[in-house]
């Protein structure tokens, strides 16, 4: 250990491997969750020549309007994946790992900049580096907005502190930290809160001369960060000409703490804090969603909001102690409470109370405590009745990091798909609908009679609850039950959910489906009117426009079937599933090249779907003779 305290270079390589070498099993992993409306199902990021649209939109609009989300740097990134891997998982994966194997690398840099000893630095950097809680920001590939913004704002710190070590050169390297801190903001909204740690190290870095010199030192180091603030005029321009608010609107209205005024919610959100630190001391049980039905949200106080704002208390106490002879652990606490400050559902409530991606930048602040308690720990020993020490330092941080990296290791196989996320969700939380509706969904295609039996769980839980309703109808569809599906539609469409918003791809498929039930029953004009709801709901979304067309299709309007399909790919829509209705639209008009044409270009989409393999075949073979 002595040995390898004495070489940072190694200790920061070997922290770095095992970021790499714990989440390489997440490269095997599909799109999962989000992955599919974000990547799967997203126009805006097909092709690099629409690269200006990433800037006009926000991150969710192609969805769902009014969620306030804006993160066009992050789309970029997407972008460049798509045009090198298509629809191919394995390449987005190896992005997101890079990126958290660089961050690692940043933190114990960052570290070791501010004179952290080598082995502190590097076993905070080792425990970032295989926290389970990071799994659901590196297995999953939209969890790499926060991967992004704490590359970038690890860049915005490195700058700052080159801008302090070459006074000569300072204004460029700040204006550098300016861009990258724009950077992080681009790529995950939360990011806004960085230069307030910044400004706390560098605080306590110079905290002998302020409490010497007073106001005159504490100017000299506070006046720069102003150079920080340049960035937020462009940054609110950009969201305005994108359309996006700073507060989101109608998706909430089923979050409690939405309604409820802020100090109900600083109140509500003291208990539920006691989930922040279950997740980073832990790590386990994880989930992919929490929300009121997982988490008291009740403004009132019990044990838990108590013991939570006790905690809270008792942590700032701390820092406020630790401030002139243990620094570090005051930054650790200071940036605990600023990198969580935006997502804690305080300030501004947000769509879900608590997300496990949230925890990987405020995750620094625990590897950074665990990682001196241990070194301290391991301290040599005053006396012969302390040797033991050493050792058990050595012991305990073997076992959290071996434990950690298991627990992270397991968790990634979690995210490999939808059947293996909502199998564990369903494991997790068995009094939840959701897991049960979207384990349904993944299901239907391939096992019918299991996916009824899920829907029929998650509607016993809460009979109303729209995924499952939703879901259940597109069995039904399936299934032929046209009656059953046409009447659960029918009560869908008589009570719009408050939080549907202009443009909403699940009502939008809720209306293409009622469509396809109203021309199977040859209802021309109700089939037509609901098209037209659908399109306005969801231009582009791929699921309502294919319903569409097949509603299309049943009427026998196949022209029109075609065109709404060619005026999707049109606005971005380009998927496997769409290409191949294409196909057989074609195929049913007698243009069998053109047909097979589609049927390859969904095979390139995605070489797995069997659907167009088996029509591609089909339409190579010779046409019927026609009858004398």
């Amino acid at each position: 250990m002595i040995k390898l305290a004495n070489r940072p270079r190694v200790l920061g390589g070997l922290a770095i491997g095992l970021a790499a070498l714990t989440y390489a099993n997440a490269l095997a992993n599909g799109f999962a969750y989000d992955d599919t409306p974000i990547i799967v199902h997203n126009p805006a990021i097909r092709s690099l020549a629409d690269l200006p649209r990433l800037w006009l939109s926000g991150y969710w609009d192609h969805r769902q309007a009014g969620l306030s989300n804006y993160r066009p740097l992050f789309a970029l990134t997407l972008a460049a994946d798509y045009a090198l891997w298509g629809l191919r998982p394995a390449g987005y994966h190896l992005t997101n790992l890079i990126l958290h194997a660089c961050n690692v690398g940043w933190l114990f840099y960052l570290l070791r900049a501010y004179r952290v000893a080598p082995a502190t630095s590097a076993l905070a950097a080792l425990i970032f580096a295989v926290h389970p809680v990071h799994a659901e920001a590196v297995a999953n590939i939209v969890g790499r907005a926060e991967l992004l913004g704490m590359f970038f704002g690890a860049l915005m710190w490195r700058s700052w502190i080159q801008a302090r070590r070459s006074p000569g050169a300072g204004g460029g390297w700040r204006a550098l930290a300016a861009g990258a801190y724009l950077a992080a903001i681009l790529s995950k909204e939360n990011m806004v809160a960085l230069p307030a740690g910044l400004w706390l190290a560098e605080t306590l870095r110079a905290r002998r001369r302020i409490g010497r010199d007073g106001w005159l030192a504490w100017r000299r180091v506070t006046q720069p960060c102003l150079w920080l603030l340049l960035p937020l005029p462009l940054y609110a321009w950009l969201r305005a000409a994108s359309g996006q608010g700073f507060r989101p609107a109608g998706a909430l209205s089923g979050n409690p703490l939405y309604d409820q005024t802020l100090w109900e919610r600083a109140v509500a959100m003291s208990g539920v804090s006691l989930e922040w630190y279950r997740l980073v001391f832990l790590g386990f049980p994880l989930k992919p969603w929490y929300d009121a039905r997982n988490l008291v949200l009740t403004p009132t106080w019990g044990w838990r909001n108590l013991a939570g704002a006790l905690l809270m208390i008792g942590l700032l106490a701390g820092a406020a102690a630790a401030a002139r002879r243990r620094p570090l652990l005051t930054f650790a606490v200071g940036f605990w409470l600023i990198s969580l400050a935006l997502v804690s559902n305080v300030a501004v409530p947000l769509w879900t109370p608590i997300g496990e991606r949230w925890l990987y930048v405020p995750s620094v602040s625990y590897a950074i405590a665990l990682g001196w308690a241990l070194v301290k720990l391991g301290a040599a020993p005053r006396s012969s009745a302390a040797r033991w020490r050493p050792a058990a330092s050595v012991a305990l941080g073997v076992a959290l990091l071996a434990s950690y990296a298991y627990g992270a290791a397991r968790r990634n196989l979690d995210w490999r798909n939808d059947r293996a996320l909502f199998s564990r969700f369903m494991e997790t939380d068995p009094q939840h609908p959701l897991p049960y509706a979207l384990l349904a969904n993944a299901v239907q295609a391939d096992d019918p009679d299991r996916a009824r039996r899920y829907y029929a769980q998650a509607l016993a839980l809460e009979p109303r609850f729209f995924v499952a309703l939703l879901g259940l109808a597109q069995l039904d569809l399936r299934q032929g039950r046209v009656e059953e599906a046409q009447a659960a539609l029918e009560r869908m469409m008589a009570v719009k959910p408050p939080e549907v918003v202009p443009t909403d791809a699940d009502w939008a498929l809720a209306h293409a489906l009622y469509a396809r039930t109203l021309a199977l029953r040859q209802d021309a004009a109700g089939a037509l009117e609901q098209i037209a709801e659908a399109r306005r709901y969801g231009p582009s979304d791929a699921p309502s426009v294919i319903s569409c067309a097949i509603a299309y299709v049943t009427l026998g309007r196949l022209a029109d079937a075609e065109a709404l399909l060619r005026e999707a790919l049109a606005l971005g829509a380009d998927s496997a599933a769409i290409r191949f209705n294409l196909g057989a639209v074609l195929l049913k008009r007698g243009r069998r090249a053109a047909a097979e044409e589609a049927f390859e270009a969904a095979l390139r989409l995605d070489p797995d779907f069997a659907p167009a393999r088996a029509a591609r075949a089909a339409a190579r073979q010779p046409a019927p003779a026609a009858a004398p």
